[in-house]
């Protein structure tokens, strides 16, 4: 009976151990659309939020892709179809957009590592570059952090950190 005992309390020690580990993130959990959630960047010890509070937009993933379009959600509309000097700077400086092919590499604690050469982006700062983005499923969220990648908007070169939940 101690020796049942003993075992069943290994066996559910084990068990419960094993359902907190951290599950290894795939590529093809990565495929998909993703709404944005969060988004923010951190320079030395310095945190700020790039595109606001109130980031919006999608990343959508391929098996070969990647598209991202994040904008302010509080930006104000322009007045006009036709945009002012000055709503052409402002609609700059309030999102940024880039695609490219990507890899995946290995897992490491942060997640999946993808590195994505942009062939195509909002800002030629960062055209031609790779991003690279360690990826962390969790259900329906996807968490994207860098190892340091300029941000469009401050020119600073920032760990970016992002948070997606699946779109319906």
């Amino acid at each position: 009976m101690k020796k049942t005992l003993l075992a069943t309390i290994i066996a559910v020690t084990v068990a419960a151990g094993t359902s907190h580990a951290q599950q290894a993130t795939t590529k093809d959990q990565l495929i998909g659309s993703w709404k944005v959630l969060s988004l923010k960047a951190t320079t030395d010890s310095n945190v700020n939020y790039p595109l606001g509070a109130k980031v919006a937009g999608y990343v959508t993933i391929t098996p070969d892709r990647i598209w991202l379009l994040f904008v302010d959600s509080t930006r104000k509309p322009p007045a006009a179809p036709s945009l002012t000097e000055a709503e052409s700077v402002a609609a700059m400086k309030s999102h940024v957009s880039w695609t490219g092919k990507y890899i995946t590499g290995e897992q490491t604690p942060e997640g999946i590592k993808l590195t994505s050469r942009v062939d195509a982006a909002s800002s030629e700062a960062i055209n031609n570059t790779d991003r690279v983005y360690f990826i962390r499923a969790n259900g329906d969220r996807l968490f994207f952090k860098s190892p340091g990648v300029i941000v469009p908007m401050t020119g600073a070169t920032s760990v970016v950190e992002f948070e997606m939940v699946k779109a319906n």
